[in-house]
């Protein structure tokens, strides 16, 4: 007697998460209103850190419906941009955090920089032969490309 098997149950998931109505259109609300405080203008200061008094062309899509932003740049020039923009050009992100509950936390994401990295010695090693010594490349800090300071909440205008 040969036994049948049952490919799906070996394959498919166990238990299928649900989202409720509830959830989906509580997510929606939230993002309609961080689409609509992130895309209001700030005026700053462009900073080009890579090529001080170089220009770079800044292209960004982040919301559905909201339009790409795309412009040229130049170092040391005033801009009035998006604040999702803005948050873009120094590597910070508010709706990583605002749709889990976080209002007000922004998280750092790093954009717009890179890591550089340094050998370092793995701290777990037992040290007692030379071979525990070989080092490991790991980021050791980061290098910001681009920059924006506003000048909205620095009391000048």
């Amino acid at each position: 007697m040969s036994k049948k098997l049952d490919m799906a149950s070996n394959v498919l998931p166990v238990s299928v998460p649900h989202i409720t109505k509830e959830t989906k259109e509580l997510a929606k609300e939230k993002l309609k209103e961080l689409i609509q405080e992130e895309t209001q203008f700030v005026r700053g200061i462009f900073q080009f850190f890579e090529s001080p008094g170089g220009s770079a062309t800044i292209t960004v899509k982040k919301y559905p419906g909201v339009p790409m932003f795309t412009k040229t740049m130049k170092d040391g020039m005033m801009y009035e941009i998006p604040k999702y923009v803005a948050r873009f050009l120094n590597g910070t992100d508010v709706s990583a955090r605002a749709l889990d509950g976080h209002k007000d936390d922004t998280k750092f994401i790093g954009t717009c920089s890179y890591g550089v990295y340094d050998f370092k010695v793995d701290p777990g090693a037992d040290l007692k032969t030379s071979a525990d010594l070989l080092p490991v490349a790991q980021i050791s800090n980061f290098k910001r490309r681009y920059g924006f300071q506003s000048t909205d909440f620095g009391g000048a205008r």
